[in-house]
């Protein structure tokens, strides 16, 4: 089961089931136990390359690619067998210098790349 995935920490409330555990998925199998644990409505966080643009004093624009933390609510989650990785498209819902709250971006999950899961009921 999940127990395979390396777990960087955990925090669960027992008493309402709500909580959150940290991960690294290490192979393909992860990545496939990572899509049969994430359900729409669950709360991912991880860091993320958003396309940024910026215009200069002289009206031209720049566009480049920003690291930054994302955390989304799922809406939706597609599995890429070929890429080992899994696209997890939601709305941003944290204060984000980059990203406005509530606009849709799409987290992807790939191996060695750590992210936290909430939801609501473990």
């Amino acid at each position: 089961g999940v127990q395979l995935m390396k777990l960087l920490n955990k925090y669960i409330d027992y008493k309402n089931g709500n909580g959150r555990m940290t991960f690294i998925p290490e192979e393909g199998e992860d990545l496939w136990h990572v899509y049969n644990l994430i359900t729409a409505g669950d709360v991912v966080r991880c860091t993320t390359l958003r396309k940024v643009v910026t215009e200069s004093s002289t009206g031209s624009t720049n566009a480049q690619r920003v690291k930054t933390n994302l955390t989304i609510r799922v809406e939706n989650i597609s599995y890429d067998v070929e890429a080992m990785s899994l696209a997890l498209k939601g709305r941003n819902i944290e204060e984000n210098q980059y990203v406005k709250m509530g606009a849709y971006h799409t987290l992807s999950l790939e191996l060695q790349r750590k992210f936290t899961l909430t939801k609501e009921n473990w």
